[in-house]
């Protein structure tokens, strides 16, 4: 996260770090449907109460488990949540995760240490 003092910050309901606006995505309430299903605001313009989260699939996975979703939208626990699992499907990358080395870092990936 990079610290600037004019940007808004806010908190992602999955992991709950603190982070950009514009690193993360805003959830909402669709109440037009005739159960309440949770909807992606790409924009973060759609009227009510959001939810904040980072396009990641752990942190969706998180949010769901931990229901997280509904205590912050403050919905009944019965949301549907398709519309934002077929969002993060269409729209966030799938790569593995690679975590590299660097210059000077040990086995245990502290440089210069006796393998704590």
């Amino acid at each position: 996260m990079t610290s600037s003092s004019s940007a808004p910050v806010r908190t992602c309901v999955g992991c709950r770090a603190r982070d950009l606006r514009s690193n993360l995505v805003r959830l909402v309430v669709d109440r037009t449907a005739a159960a309440p299903a949770v909807t992606v605001d790409p924009d973060a313009s759609a009227p009510g109460r959001g939810a904040w989260l980072h396009p990641q699939p752990h942190c969706l996975d998180r949010a769901i488990i931990r229901r997280a979703l509904a205590r912050a939208l403050r919905v009944p626990v019965t949301v549907e949540y398709a519309a934002v699992v077929e969002w993060f499907d269409q729209n966030i990358t799938h790569e593995p995760l690679v975590i590299e080395q660097e210059s000077g870092s040990e086995a245990d990936g502290h440089p210069m240490s006796t393998l704590r």
